[in-house]
């Protein structure tokens, strides 16, 4: 990660006998199985009961996007209601804000004496002694873990140093496993006749992490939007996550119960896609031996989200633009009309005012579907949240693998210098390749030539060199990043081990892909999924 994080079984020593380091270790792969939010607090119970020097209440919190409040997950005692919402706290005026904000722990030998402390802050199941670290990716605080005990003194400063050890292994893997169960992604491939749900998306949000003013500008108002039903255009280039944003103003709606249906108009064949959007009657045509029911349809009472609008013919413009205009549409073949009770979200990577230009686009459809306008910036742009964005794909990685990676000096400093043309989808690339073909535990990401350090330094003859020196374009950086999962994977596409699940694209976008860059999954043997 960004910054320094030394964590190896040498360092358990001071928190845990040495024999029984690996069990503590395996916790980060264990909490990154979990199914829901309450088995998650209930593996973590488990696992830390035996480790922590105090335990008649322990908590862990994280900071809101917002960075004013604190959202608290009970670990001990176990939550009366597990299932409902977190409670917050907040960061200005509290003790574990103070944490939060300072980055140094803190101990409270009791809390009725303490003057920082109010009796409010001091009554919660008559604890009266506490100790609490922050929690960092790399040397970005995201949150404290925290400890108490009901006897007064029974916190001490010499307990700092167990907790900040546990703080460090579990913490991250603790916020990357709690993203990937409630923050909004990618969304997996939706075939006819099925929907993403609540049960069947598992979010594993990279994307939407970061305090960059414009980033909780651009949150803020996707939060005012989700209020409302009103259409919403989301532009910005390949790779920033606007279909993480999407899911996000889904689930943050009055329609988070109900599906949210996603097409990839990129990926279908012009002559398709109005049977896919609205469905087709029986003999519509050649081949339709009964009626299917269309996305739209799929979509009831949720949201559709059309990935890559600018895609859409002349043709399919007209009929979204009464389906925004009317809320009603007809299947292909049929003259029955059907209403539509959806929110419709668009994204493009295209300007879209250009294409209207070149008449590849209905200005009237674009001013219905840009009614809330949200614009995600590239990454180029978020300079300040690279730190957490590279700690949190590592720590996710790390709960996946068990293995804690960290980059060096020099890879942190390429990180800062290159542009990142393909933004989060290829700053995930790049790190997920290097822990899988760098041997060592600090990683070099040397694939992003050379730090600014090491040019300012070289002579004048030097630095020229390395200006001229050709660069790969994120075409062959992704050929070889695909081909090299593929052969791990023994050139399987589909299924819960094949390569778009390793990928996190749907198999028809990973398909699409291959077709561009030209390559060919050659299978060594066959599976049937």
């Amino acid at each position: 990660m960004i910054g320094a994080m030394t964590l190896d079984r040498g360092s358990l020593a001071t928190a845990c006998e040495r024999h029984d380091a690996d069990a503590l270790l395996e916790l980060p792969r264990r909490m990154s199985a979990c199914a829901d939010l309450e088995q998650l607090r209930a593996v973590l119970a488990i696992g830390l009961a035996r480790w922590l020097p105090v335990k008649d209440r322990v908590s862990i919190v994280f900071l809101e996007p917002e960075g004013e409040w604190l959202r608290i997950h009970r670990i001990l005692p176990v939550a009366d209601n597990p299932h409902g919402a977190l409670p917050r706290v907040r960061v200005e005026g509290t003790p574990v804000g103070q944490v939060v904000r300072e980055g140094v722990g803190r101990v409270v030998a009791d809390v009725r004496v303490d003057p920082n402390i109010t009796f409010g802050h001091a009554s919660h199941d008559g604890i009266r002694s506490t100790v609490s670290v922050p929690v960092k990716i790399g040397t970005r605080v995201i949150g404290a873990m925290n400890a108490g005990s009901r006897i007064a003194g029974a916190c001490t400063a010499d307990m700092l140093q167990r907790m900040e050890d546990l703080a460090a292994i579990v913490g991250p893997a603790f916020y990357a496993a709690e993203q990937a169960l409630v923050a909004p992604r990618v969304v997996p491939e939706v075939i006819p006749g099925e929907v993403s749900g609540p049960a069947k998306s598992r979010a594993r949000s990279n994307d939407l992490l970061g305090s960059s003013p414009g980033f909780r500008t651009l949150l803020a108002a996707a939060r005012r939007a989700a209020r409302s039903d009103a259409a919403v255009l989301i532009t910005g280039e390949t790779g920033v996550g606007k279909t993480a944003l999407a899911r996000a103003l889904h689930d943050w709606s009055a329609r988070s119960a109900a599906p949210f249906v996603t097409v990839h108009l990129a990926d279908l064949a012009p002559t398709l896609i109005e049977s896919e959007l609205f469905g087709y009657e029986r003999g519509a045509f050649t081949g339709a031996s009964a009626g299917r029911i269309g996305r739209f349809e799929s979509a009831e009472g949720g949201t559709i989200f059309l990935d890559e609008i600018s895609e859409a013919p002349l043709a399919i413009q007209a009929k979204l633009l009464r389906v925004l205009h009317d809320r009603c549409f007809e299947r292909v073949g049929g003259g029955r009309t059907i209403e539509a009770n959806i929110r419709i979200i668009a994204a493009t990577s295209r300007d879209l005012r250009a294409a209207i230009q070149g008449r590849e686009f209905r200005e009237d459809l674009f001013f219905r579907l840009s009614v809330v306008p949200l614009h995600v910036p590239p990454l180029r742009d978020r300079s300040e949240d690279l730190e957490v964005l590279v700690g949190a794909i590592l720590a996710r990685i790390q709960a996946t693998e068990g293995r804690v990676r960290v980059l060096s000096s020099a890879a942190c400093a390429r990180v800062r210098a290159y542009p990142w043309p393909g933004n989060i989808r290829e700053l995930e690339s790049v790190l997920h390749r290097a822990t899988i073909l760098e041997e060592a535990d600090e990683l070099g990401l040397y694939e992003l030539g050379a730090s600014p350090e090491a040019v300012n330094r070289a002579p004048a003859a030097a630095r020229a060199g390395i200006a001229a020196q050709r660069w790969s374009t994120l075409d062959e950086h992704e050929r070889a990043y695909i081909e090299q999962v593929l052969q791990v994977h023994n050139g399987i596409v589909e299924g819960a081990h094949g390569a778009a699940q390793i990928l996190g694209v749907p198999p028809s976008t990973l398909r699409s892909k291959m077709k561009r860059l030209g390559i060919s999954a050659q299978r060594r043997k066959e599976r049937t999924r």
